[in-house]
């Protein structure tokens, strides 16, 4: 679908949400477009050519205030006409200042500007407040990129509560979770070739729990790397040569577990060089070769941001940025001891957060209760507020805020806040931080 048939789709159904995939790597980056309940499409950039892939590259034209991005940049920077910058997102990793002609650009800056060029390719046909949701995918989703992603969404003014981020491999589970049953009956393998080797991915789902978990196991041949065997002396010697590599990866990942469906992404996978670790591939399997289900994944996950899913709504994906753990408290509910949850397992670490005031009856001290997933192996955590000013029984509020630091790390924090008039607020605060795993 081009950009002139999405804008058909917008005018069609506008009364319906409008989510945007935005896949994000060093080499290419992808848009992906889902309005209402229909299935994701990802637009080319050139009318009439499926081209999906744009190039995660700026360039400035020499002695003018011109940016391009993309394809446009590439053929600028070749002719040369223009400075090219690439490696947008390692450099806004470093932090290091980026010189063009003379002058110093903030690399984060950089990347939002990379950022916007691209979603202007779907804002000039819709306005962004029809934008319900939006999700940036990346391979690594650390505490460092999260905080990248932020002052990206500060800089374009975007509406913080409907962008939403989230890694490669959860991108791949809402992609898998949204295909027909037979694809995710069973397990399900993702073999991502790109230029620092062959990433794959298993995915496989635990259905004696309720909800149904879903975990993952990742593996990186870095020494299985995209070729160009279209020319050069012993073509077909060399692919067979590849082909016999691929193979014996697949049997040692996949022979003996129960695998349904394969996704091979990545253009090294074209070229008709893995004949026989197809036919391996297809017995009772379904095979699938594309680029961009990271970027119609991330649509998918904007959607469950909305409203989940009937595929979604009884499993849960326990990726390496997920919350293992549940975090709870007892408390007095209208008289009656009560559990309160404070923080779900199953999600986001850097979209974990809970912030609530409570009463203290006449204690000094929170007990936070920690719960494993499979709901063995429960602790329970202690909170000392020391120098807490001496009050009639329950005549103490305090404000609690809990932010997950990372997958497996909390922080607490708890504020005085008195009781009215009676008794004014110390200003006291209190912070601890714990592991849930």
């Amino acid at each position: 679908m081009g950009l002139e048939g999405i804008k058909n789709a917008i005018t069609r159904v506008g009364r319906d949400k409008v989510c945007i995939g935005f896949d994000l790597t060093d080499e290419f980056s992808q848009l992906s477009i889902s309005v209402g309940d229909e299935e994701p499409k990802t637009p080319s950039l050139i009318a009439g050519v499926d081209r999906l892939c744009i190039p995660t590259l700026l360039a400035k034209r020499y002695g003018e205030s011109l940016w391009t991005y993309g394809e446009d940049a590439v053929e600028m920077s070749a002719a040369n006409e223009a400075f090219p910058i690439d490696r947008l997102v390692e450099r806004a990793r470093e932090g290091r200042a980026v010189e063009v002609e003379a002058v110093d650009y903030d690399p984060v800056d950089l990347l939002a500007l990379f950022i916007r060029k691209c979603l202007s390719r779907i804002t000039a046909q819709t306005p962004m407040e029809k934008v319900a949701a939006i999700v940036v995918t990346v391979e690594v989703p650390d505490e460092q990129m999260i905080g990248i992603l932020m002052r990206v969404v500060k800089t374009l003014r975007l509406k913080p509560e409907r962008v939403f981020f989230q890694s490669h491999a959860e991108s791949a589970y809402h992609y898998i979770m949204h295909q027909p049953p037979d694809v995710r009956a069973a397990d399900a393998c993702v073999c991502d070739l790109r230029s620092d080797g062959m990433h794959l991915t298993l995915f496989s789902q635990n259905i004696k729990t309720r909800p149904h978990v879903v975990i993952m196991q990742e593996r990186h041949f870095a020494d299985f790397l995209p070729e160009d065997l279209s020319s050069g002396k012993n073509i077909e010697g060399r692919k067979e040569k590849k082909d016999r590599e691929f193979y014996q990866i697949l049997y040692s990942q996949i022979e003996d577990r129960r695998v349904s469906a394969v996704f091979l992404l990545g253009d090294g996978f074209e070229g008709g060089w893995c004949t026989e670790s197809l036919k391996y591939l297809c017995r009772g399997r379904r095979v699938f070769r594309g680029n961009n289900l990271f970027s119609k994944g991330a649509c998918y996950g904007a959607a469950e941001k909305l409203e989940v899913s009937e595929e979604e709504r009884n499993s849960v994906f326990l990726g390496q940025d997920k919350v293992k753990s549940n975090l709870g408290m007892r408390l007095l509910r209208e008289g009656e001891d009560s559990y309160m949850a404070l923080l779900d397992a199953g999600k986001n670490w850097y979209d974990t957060s809970r912030e609530c005031e409570l009463m203290l009856e006449d204690t000094d001290r929170l007990e936070f209760i920690v719960t494993p997933l499979n709901g063995k192996d429960v602790r329970h955590v202690p909170m000392y507020l020391k120098g807490l000013p001496l009050r009639k029984r329950r005549s103490t509020r305090i404000r609690l805020k809990l932010t997950m630091l990372s997958e497996t790390k909390v922080s607490a924090v708890v504020t005085d806040l008195g009781f009215g008039e009676i008794f004014p607020s110390s200003g006291l605060e209190w912070e601890t931080s714990f592991h849930m795993a």
